[in-house]
């Protein structure tokens, strides 16, 4: 039976749809995949008619239609399942990932199924029922409306051995990509850095329970269900890298999207290392959590060429952390991480939250005081707004004090964009931003804390403190990244990147020549 997949995410990655795709091949299933990116990040279903109709008439020939959405992604999903139907296409219509998962109502409400929580046996049960003519609702991992009401099958356990999945399909001939108003083939070019800077994943699951999460619901979706927790070998990952690259010379970098790639032991640590570096010694990106980052597993990739660890602080203050959102992280241990990488020289992205309503004005100013201390820049800052995701503790926290109905629209409405970095934001969280970036470049942490002292001073306060200011810091905001984007970046560091990807992608197709003719003489000997 022939299936079509389509990832409503702006950027075609879509790792989970990818492995879905895999498995479902392995078992001799036929299986397209549409990636319906935009040229800008955006939660809207900016689709125009014109491929909406090609997607449609791409559609008429296939027996299940697959969608992966995550909850920013939700409208977009919506209006394709409207289009679809209003074209006449009465092929049933799947929604899974991490909304359709933990917000189950709103989303049978659209889909004839919803997949709970990991997909790949999920979805080979359904196609195989369709095949044999069965009910594919007797599938495992599936919520479905009957007789107005929800229904659910059980949850079938969690894969234990990962090695034992396929990796993941970038399969491009059987690939399409949006484009504007049409499709085209998935190339290195049309996936948007897909194809040059490669997300993998190592491990499933993340033992922390952070309330802002959706990994804390998904652990609870899955209660006895299996091992949470799960790695793959590392010989299993470096094998899929070196695979990737030889069928795509223009990948320059690895990023490994795990939760916590650093809750591997330092035995672990150091084979991974040696195997990186002797079979695919590419820029490597990984993600730290601040209780398991440390001087031994550091040194453990010590030869590897880091380019970037990323890790989540989330907030300076004790009772955030621990009240809030359960992140038993010691502040001391937060410092630490922070002048491991400082001292190491590794680049590095830290994490905040913010306009979160459960904090005091006290956390706040607390957060502030220690971004003044400890942050040592230069490095990436990512601060995020708090969004309250479906299924989440704190997400239930805000219904039941009132904060929000059945959803909270932001987390709908807005990516991660520099609009919803400031619009909205409050005062001191604004202030965070700025302490930030003063310490990022250098700036003394004396100075910063007797700026520190002045925004928080009362009379100060009282002044800016306005419905006015956030508008102010925003415009701000616009002018220096235009000033910075236009006038800096493009005519200036565009250009000797590009150059520089260039050479990296001469030098890589050069080392593959070397290795086919060390190859070749090997086999002659």
């Amino acid at each position: 039976m022939h299936t079509a997949l389509l990832a409503t995410y702006t950027h075609p990655v879509a790792l989970g749809l990818r492995y879905i795709s895999a498995y479902l091949k392995t078992h001799g299933q036929q299986v397209t995949m549409f990636f319906m990116r935009s040229k800008r990040d955006t939660a809207e279903a900016d689709f125009s008619p014109a491929l909406l109709a090609e997607l449609t008439e791409r559609l008429r020939d296939v027996g299940l239609i697959g969608m992966s959405l995550m909850t920013n992604t939700f409208h977009r999903a919506c209006r394709l399942t409207d289009a679809i139907r209003d074209a006449g296409i009465r092929a049933p219509i799947i929604w899974g990932g991490p909304h359709p998962s933990l917000a189950t109502k709103e989303s049978v409400e659209k889909a004839d199924m919803v997949c709970l929580g990991e997909g790949e046996e999920p979805m080979l049960q359904v196609v195989e029922a369709l095949e044999s003519g069965k009910d594919p609702r007797t599938a495992g991992s599936l919520a479905f409306r009957r007789n107005g009401q929800i229904v659910k099958t059980p949850v079938i356990p969690l894969v234990d051995e990962l090695d034992g999945l396929p990796f993941p399909d970038f399969d491009v001939n059987s690939h399409w990509v949006a484009m504007g108003d049409h499709f085209e083939k998935a190339t290195p070019g049309t996936l948007r850095g897909a194809l040059h800077r490669y997300r993998i994943e190592t491990t499933r699951g993340c033992p922390c329970s952070c309330t802002f999460c959706t990994n804390t619901a998904m652990a609870n979706l899955y209660g006895g269900k299996g091992k949470w927790v799960r790695k793959r070998s590392n010989e299993n990952v470096i094998r899929e890298l070196e695979s990737i690259r030889a069928r795509f010379p223009t990948v320059e970098a690895v990023n490994i999207i795990d939760d916590l790639f650093f809750i591997r032991s330092k035995a672990e640590m150091e084979e991974f290392s040696r195997l990186y570096e002797s079979r695919v010694n590419l820029p490597l990106e990984l993600d730290a959590h601040p209780n398991v980052i440390n001087e031994t597993k550091l040194q453990a990739l010590a030869k590897l060429p880091v380019a970037l660890v990323s890790m989540g602080i989330q907030s300076g203050s004790r009772e955030t952390l621990r009240e809030t959102y359960h992140r038993p992280t010691d502040l001391e241990r937060i410092v630490e991480g922070i002048n491991l990488l400082a001292d190491r020289k590794i680049p590095a992205e830290y994490h905040y939250l913010v306009n979160n309503p459960f904090e005091s004005d006290r956390s706040r100013i607390e957060t502030l005081r220690f971004a003044a201390t400890h942050h040592r820049g230069p490095a990436i800052l990512r601060v995020f707004p708090l969004q309250f995701y479906p299924g989440t503790p704190l997400y239930d926290r805000a219904r039941r004090e009132g904060l929000i109905e059945d959803r909270h629209e932001s987390a709908y409405r807005f990516t991660y964009t520099g609009k919803t970095h400031l619009l909205g934001s409050g005062y001191l969280d604004i202030w965070l931003r700025v302490v930030l970036n003063l310490r990022n470049a250098g700036v003394p942490r004396s100075i910063v804390h007797r700026l520190v002292d002045v925004v928080t001073y009362p009379l100060v306060r009282r002044v800016l403190d306005r419905q006015w200011f956030a508008p102010l810091a925003f415009g701000i905001y616009r002018v220096g990244r235009f000033i910075t984007h236009k006038l800096i970046y493009q005519p200036f560091v565009r250009p000797f990147r590009r150059l520089r990807r260039k050479g990296r992608r001469g030098q890589v197709g050069h080392a593959h020549q070397k290795g086919a003719r060390r190859e070749r003489s090997g086999a002659a000997a």
